[in-house]
C-alpha cells in the first residue's frame, strides 16, 4: 500500500510540473517555524518541530515540496527524539475543501525506521454526496510504544450527505492495524444543523465507537475492550474580512466496556489567513480534549499548532 501510495505521489509531481504554463514561472515558498506543541494528564510532552520547501507553489492550499520535521518526546525522566523527511503534494480547493493531500515520510526514532503518511483524497459524488478516503501510518505516541517501536496503519472512508437544506449527516467507517498484531474497528457519525446560517453557527451530534480485538497485548497504549461516546456540540465556521474562524465545543459521555458513563469535553479553536499567493500565511489552532486513558475516565490533553508559509 506504501508502494502504491509513493509511485501515486511521483504521478502526481510529474502532472503538476507538466501541468504549468510555460509562459509562467512557477512560485515558490518556504515554511518556517511550524510548530507542534502537546500535554497530557499522564505527564506526556510532545515538541514537533518542522521547516518546509515547496519549490512548485500556489498558494497555501496548493504545493508540492519536501519536509524535514524534528520530534522530541518526554515523560518523568525519560526521553527520545526522532528526525522525519517527507515528500508531500497538495491541491485543495479552499472554496469547498475538495482535493487531495498526499505525503509519504521516512522516520527514524531509536533505532526504529518507519514509512509514514497522513494522506486524504476527498470529492463530490453526487451534488449532495460528499466523499473522502484517508489512510495514516505513523508511530503510536506513549512512552512504552517509542521505546519498543509500535506503529498503527488506518484506513478510513468517510460520506456526507446533505439530507436537506440545513441538515447533513456524515458517517466514518476505519480499521486500525497496530503493529502488536492488535486492530481496532472505528466508527464515527455526526449529524449537522446548520442553526444560524449567517454566521456559520451549527449544532452537532457527535458519536464514537470502536473496539479492540486483542486486549492481550503489552500496555503499549489505552487499549479498552470497547469504547462508545455520544456528544453534543456547536460548531462555528465565520470568515472575517478574508480570515476563516473555526471552532467546535462539545460535551458528552462516554463509556469503557459496558461501564458506568462519564462525562467527555472537547473544545477547539482555529485561525487561517487568507490563502492569497503572494502573501505570507498564517494557520494555527489550539485544543483542548478530556476523554478516557491509561488512569481512568479522566484523562486530558491539550495542544497548539502554528504554521507559516513565506512565498517568494
Amino acid at each position: 500500500m506504501i508502494r502504491l501510495l509513493g509511485g501515486f505521489i511521483l504521478l502526481l509531481l510529474t502532472t503538476q510540473v507538466g501541468a504549468q504554463d510555460a509562459t509562467l514561472k512557477p512560485k515558490h515558498a518556504i515554511s518556517i517555524p511550524e510548530v507542534y506543541v502537546s500535554s497530557d494528564s499522564e505527564g506526556f510532552l510532545t515538541h514537533k518541530y518542522k521547516a518546509s520547501i515547496y519549490p512548485l507553489y500556489q498558494n497555501a492550499d496548493n504545493y508540492t515540496g519536501l519536509q524535514y520535521q524534528h520530534n522530541y518526546f518526554s515523560q518523568s525522566n525519560w526521553n527520545s527524539t526522532a528526525e522525519q523527511y517527507t515528500l508531500v503534494t497538495k491541491k485543495i480547493n479552499p472554496r469547498n475543501g475538495l482535493g487531495y493531500n498526499l505525503n509519504l515520510g521516512y522516520n527514524l526514532e531509536g533505532g526504529y525506521k518507519l514509512l509514514t503518511t497522513d494522506s486524504n483524497y476527498s470529492t463530490m459524488l453526487t451534488d449532495t454526496t460528499r466523499a473522502e478516503i484517508m489512510v495514516f501510518r505513523d508511530r503510536v505516541e506513549t512512552q512504552n510504544s517509542l521505546i519498543n517501536g509500535i506503529y498503527y496503519t488506518m484506513g478510513g472512508i468517510s460520506i456526507e450527505q446533505q439530507v436537506m437544506e440545513r441538515l447533513s449527516i456524515v458517517l466514518f467507517g476505519g480499521n486500525l492495524y497496530f503493529s502488536d498484531t492488535n486492530t481496532r474497528p472505528t466508527l464515527r457519525a455526526r449529524i449537522i444543523y446548520d442553526l444560524i446560517p449567517d454566521y456559520g453557527i451549527t449544532a452537532q451530534l457527535r458519536y464514537r465507537q470502536y473496539r479492540d480485538t486483542n486486549t492481550n497485548v503489552a500496555n503499549n497504549y489505552f487499549n479498552p475492550d470497547s469504547y462508545n461516546e455520544s456528544m453534543v456540540a456547536l460548531g462555528m465556521r465565520q470568515r472575517v474580512q478574508g480570515w476563516m474562524i473555526n471552532g467546535t465545543a462539545g460535551v458528552g459521555q462516554q463509556s469503557i466496556d459496558q461501564g458506568p458513563s462519564t462525562t467527555t469535553q472537547l473544545y477547539e479553536l482555529a485561525l487561517t489567513s487568507p490563502v492569497n499567493a503572494n502573501d505570507v500565511f498564517l494557520r494555527t489552532k489550539a485544543g483542548y480534549g478530556k476523554s478516557a486513558g491509561f488512569l481512568g475516565p479522566n484523562y486530558f490533553y491539550r495542544y497548539f499548532m502554528a504554521e507559516l508559509i513565506f512565498p517568494f
